[in-house]
């Protein structure tokens, strides 16, 4: 029988630099193709290589691990749609020094460190086990393959602290005393203003409930490391056709699908309306984060907040300044631990600009669990934990959009509904006080359309 064949093949990747904080795929290809039984049980091997910087593992104080979210896309020979591959629950080769964990979902799988350590890592000929059968692609039908991955960061399940004792605008708190509100599991939270309550003074509905259905933070979630860049977004446009293409480029990408490329690819993204970056998370079989989850992403478990802290710990804080290599893949700059409307370049920067191997937290700009740049650069799109954005229950994205290229899973917020969507953490033209963790000045109204500051980041459910 004639097996399947790979055309050929194409990575996602941030460009390659000297202090690039880059995923690099390359390698691809099909091996140890099975045809025995019915076509649902016909199986590809997916195999690939992968290496990014700054690695790490820790079982201590943090507790936690960076890694990243790989998944395929493929397009049969005889068409120009591109669809998700489905990846098998077992099955998988995972390089020495590595886990490879595939989803429930089957969208796609994880790949992190095996025990502790810290620096680069490179993984050699890593497969995920494709089940092209029960994608419904023939035993000899040509296609042609994509492999994706974006860095990531798994925040582990803990209590933590929502909102503050300080002066942050808007912030959350306990309803009948001045302080933050604890986070301890996912259950359904009251909202009002009696002791015991999540209240905030505006941008909020002090009333009902939150159902348990709304992710809290409580629970393990894996976040991207960063933001997600230009070329990431184009590379989602280039599987677009081209009318769709020309509707989601927000971003000032050129050219033709497939071939569409955007100036100053390792720059964060911006200038993107909720629908948007909505699609791309939809498309990356990933999910929006809520408000909560972004505290914690940003706080840390089991952390009693102070006041008008950053998302680095404290309220140290430098604007960016002396750029080197600016737009480009090895952009750095001298000093400065934040992009924001003091002293900045008035743009994003590039996505892990601040990181070396040797900053620390305060240097960098990182979280307690190494997320970068969620106070900065560019907003963080958030689902909002009033009234319209209840009803969002952490649904995942399944690779697939709909016939506008809209985002189209249930509970997400949508073209009639992007005022659940509300902007946290603040942006290159933003005051500092913006960026605090806790600060929940912006309204969700804020975000409909399009809006230059807000950029793209998504998380997934930790299983």
């Amino acid at each position: 029988m004639k097996k399947i064949t790979l055309l050929f093949t194409t990575m996602f990747c941030m460009a390659a630099g000297l202090l690039a904080n880059d995923v690099v795929v390359t390698n691809v290809s099909l091996i140890n193709q099975t045809t025995v039984g019915p076509l649902n049980t016909h199986f590809n091997n997916v195999q690939f290589s992968i290496g990014w910087k700054n690695s790490w593992r820790t079982s201590t104080n943090e507790s936690n691990y960076d890694g990243c979210w790989i998944f395929v896309k493929y397009r049969k020979q005889s068409t120009s749609v591109w669809l998700h591959a489905t990846i098998n629950a077992t099955g998988q080769t995972a390089p020495s020094g590595s886990t490879l964990q595939p989803v429930a979902d089957g969208k796609g799988a994880f790949i992190y460190r095996s025990a502790n350590g810290t620096g680069d890592v490179t993984y050699t000929n890593a497969a995920l086990r494709w089940n092209y059968g029960a994608d419904g692609v023939l035993d000899n039908e040509n296609v042609e393959i994509r492999v994706y991955a974006v860095e990531t960061v798994y925040i582990p399940q803990s209590p933590f602290n929502l909102g503050n004792a300080s002066t942050e605008t808007y912030k959350f708190r306990d309803g009948a005393v001045n302080t933050w509100y604890a986070i301890n599991s996912e259950n359904a939270i009251n909202c009002g203003t009696a002791a015991g309550n999540l209240y905030a003074v505006s941008n909020f509905i002090n009333s009902g409930t939150i159902p348990a259905a709304y992710p809290k933070g409580f629970k393990a979630f894996w976040i991207l490391k960063y933001e997600f860049s230009k070329q990431q977004y184009v590379d989602f446009l280039n599987t677009l056709d081209q009318t769709s293409a020309n509707s989601r480029n927000s971003i000032g990408a050129t050219g033709l699908v497939p071939a569409m490329i955007v100036s100053e690819p390792e720059r964060a993204a911006s200038n993107f309306s909720a629908v948007n970056i909505l699609a791309w998370l939809d498309w990356a079989a990933l999910r929006p984060m809520t408000e909560m989850e972004y505290e914690k992403a940003a706080r840390g478990g089991n952390n009693s907040p102070s006041p008008l802290e950053f998302a680095w710990g404290n309220t140290t804080l430098a604007a960016v300044s002396s750029g080197q290599d600016v737009g480009t893949s090895s952009e750095t700059w001298a000093s400065g631990n934040a992009n924001y409307v003091s002293g900045g370049p008035g743009v994003p920067i590039r996505c892990g600009a601040l990181a070396t191997t040797t900053s620390n937290r305060t240097q960098s700009g990182g979280s307690f669990y190494g997320v970068m740049e969620l106070s900065g650069n560019v907003q963080e799109p958030t689902i909002y934990a009033g009234a319209e954005g209840r009803v969002y229950t952490g649904l995942h994205g399944d690779g697939l959009l709909n016939a506008a290229s809209e985002s189209n899973v249930t509970g997400w917020p949508s073209t009639t509904n992007e005022y659940s969507v509300i902007p946290r953490g603040g942006g290159y033209s933003d005051a500092f006080s913006e960026m605090q963790v806790s600060n929940r000045l912006y309204n969700p109204g804020t975000v409909y359309g399009i809006y230059p500051l807000l950029g793209g980041r998504g998380v997934r459910t930790g299983e």
